[in-house]
């Protein structure tokens, strides 16, 4: 019987993301868009036009297809515990773009769907495959900065002063984006915080909404301690130009790593390639200059798409699966529930 080369599968959710996801799938030799499903017909014409590909008129009858290996999900948070359970129930792996839900039942629900069917569920946390972030991890692991003390985080952008009202992330509950800013961008940071430095024990945090005109968060401050006993920060905001950074601070030498992107909404031209724009620097102690630490420049969506591919085509156990993807969710229900209270919250397991 003849290897199959390609992984097939179909695109859910048509908005600006998924620009990105299928000009990926074009560049990738493991997979191929075979079709796509948006409520709004025209989305699913222009990316029918566009990429080539058929349409579905419901999920339901993307998932029902025998032609197709997987779903790739770009839907709104509250739509993907639905969606991942019918496309298990009919045998299809899925792709989630981040987070893996908005609750941590919902989430919960989708692993135990996915691994009742036998399927891959690989969630979409990207930016712990960036060069930098790979090169922090290894350097820690390696003992270079000595024993790591601290770590800072930041990702905003001023795309909260773009979010119209018929968007999910105008609404700050559990039907829309919970956490504001901190659920829709920060959530990278707390999947890298994670990834780097191990379970988060304890979140307190302060969320306020001082100047978009959406009715949600648009700053957030939140401060916790690792198991470790490690402390960290994450900030994250909807109304500032777009800044993306991380301070590590060890016993022995600093960590500075950034990545430098546009401020825009995605569009069709619109791709996350290469990683060129990160950039990590040392400062070692007993030193006040910044050294420019090299790194080994990847394609990280491309890296993501194509483990998806391999995780259909082979077998292959996916990196940010839904245990692992799960510890950054529940960072950011504790940094909600710690802004409701006033209080420390401890971080579910």
């Amino acid at each position: 019987m003849a290897t199959q080369k390609k992984a097939r599968v179909g695109l859910c959710g048509l908005g600006s993301f998924s620009y990105v996801i299928a000009n990926t799938v074009q560049r990738s030799s493991k997979i191929e868009l075979v079709t796509c499903f948006d409520p709004v017909v025209e989305r699913r014409e222009a990316t029918c036009a566009r990429y080539g590909c058929t349409q579905e008129t419901s999920f339901e009858a993307m998932v029902k297809r025998t032609d197709l290996d997987g779903v790739l999900l770009v839907s709104p948070n509250a739509f993907h515990r639905e969606q991942t359970a019918l496309a298990a129930q009919h045998g299809k792996h899925v792709y989630v773009e981040k987070p893996i839900a908005n609750t941590l039942d919902d989430g919960r629900k989708m692993i135990a769907a996915c691994e009742q069917a036998g399927v891959t569920l690989l969630i979409g946390h990207v930016h712990r495959r960036h060069a930098a972030n790979r090169k922090v991890k290894e350097l820690l692991e390696s003992g270079a900065i000595g024993k790591p003390i601290m770590v800072e985080a930041n990702l905003s952008s001023g795309q909260g002063w773009e979010l119209q009202p018929d968007e999910f992330r105008w609404r700050d509950d559990d039907t829309g984006c919970p956490g504001g800013a901190l659920m829709t961008i920060g959530v990278h940071q707390a999947d890298t915080i994670n990834y780097i430095f191990g379970p988060v024990k304890t979140v307190f945090s302060f969320f306020n909404h001082l100047h978009i005109p959406a009715p949600v968060n648009d700053v957030t401050a939140t401060v916790f301690k690792f198991e470790s006993g490690v402390l960290g920060y994450i900030g994250a905001n909807f109304a500032s130009p777009r800044t993306n950074w991380m301070q590590v601070y060890g016993t022995e030498a600093n960590l500075t790593r950034t990545v430098a992107r546009p401020d825009r909404r995605f569009d069709t031209e619109r791709k996350v390639g290469p990683d060129e724009s990160t950039r990590l620097e040392m400062v070692k102690k007993g030193s006040t200059t910044p050294e420019r630490v090299e790194l080994k420049i990847g394609d990280p969506m491309l890296e993501e798409i194509d483990e998806f591919a391999d995780c259909i085509l082979t077998g292959r156990k996916a990196e940010t699966d839904g245990r692992e993807s799960i510890k950054a969710l529940a960072l950011i229900r504790a940094a909600i529930e710690s802004a409701r209270t006033g209080l420390p919250v401890e971080v579910e397991k």
